[in-house]
């Protein structure tokens, strides 16, 4: 679906201070978008570049791509998730998050040892059914939203595991805004507004806008890891 860029108004993080449930959480219907490769202006901090994000399905495993490409400075960000898909949606196998100047950093998802390996860390984690990794959860969590629209509905919550490649993990709780408008690179859109909810102060800063009219794939997202420079999508054309 291509529209016309116009200049985009970025939307803000907003603190969200209520305490989310503790526990596993639960396991959802999902409804998987088709492949797709949609653009994006990315922003890293104060650089602003092209960016993309591809979800390559084929038969019963996936392949998920974001990449920021800068005329000067090349590529500044690669995340690649890659595994099966599941009757609940995405399964990782490995995530892969490579920046400009800093080695590639990679997560293993192990089902059959029951472990989440790491190449930059001797710590591991127990692997859970449901779990998403750094990159997996845009599209689980659209997922989610198409299979049932009531579960994103205003003040309600959805809840996943989520795991980086750098070993860290966690619940990400997300608190539904409800559809609220929003300006993104290819114009206004209404849009259902997601807020991770913190447990911790260190917790990462997330939110993101699932568009029901695009198969509630994400229009826009930010999120922020303790002293990194944020990264924020503003899609730019869907296609």
């Amino acid at each position: 679906m291509a529209a016309s860029l116009c200049p985009a108004v970025r939307a803000q993080a907003q603190p969200a201070s209520a305490a989310p449930p503790t526990g596993v959480p639960p396991l959802y219907a999902v409804r998987l978008p088709g492949g797709f490769r949609w653009s994006y202006r990315l922003t890293r901090g104060s650089l602003a570049v092209t960016g993309s994000l591809r979800f390559a399905p084929q038969a019963d495993r996936y392949e998920l791509v974001l990449q920021g490409e800068a005329p000067v400075f090349g590529t500044i960000i690669t995340q690649r998730s890659m595994g099966v898909l599941g009757p609940q949606g995405l399964v990782p196998a490995s995530f892969s998050d490579r920046r400009w100047r800093r080695q590639e950093q990679v997560a293993r998802f192990d089902r059959a040892s029951g472990w989440v390996t790491f190449s930059s860390s001797p710590e591991r984690v127990r692997w859970v059914a449901g779990m998403q990794d750094r990159l997996s959860w845009l599209v689980q969590l659209a997922g989610i939203a198409h299979a049932d629209g009531e579960r994103v509905a205003a003040g309600r919550t959805v809840a996943l595991r989520v795991v980086g490649a750098r070993g860290d993990s966690g619940v990400w709780t997300f608190r539904s805004d409800g559809l609220r408008p929003v300006e993104v690179d290819a114009g206004p859109v209404r849009a259902v507004k997601l807020v991770r909810l913190a447990r911790e102060p260190q917790d990462s800063s997330v939110e993101v806008w699932l568009d029901p009219a695009r198969r509630h794939l994400p229009v826009y997202a930010r999120w922020a890891d303790g002293h990194d420079e944020p990264v924020e999508l503003s899609l730019r054309r869907a296609g």
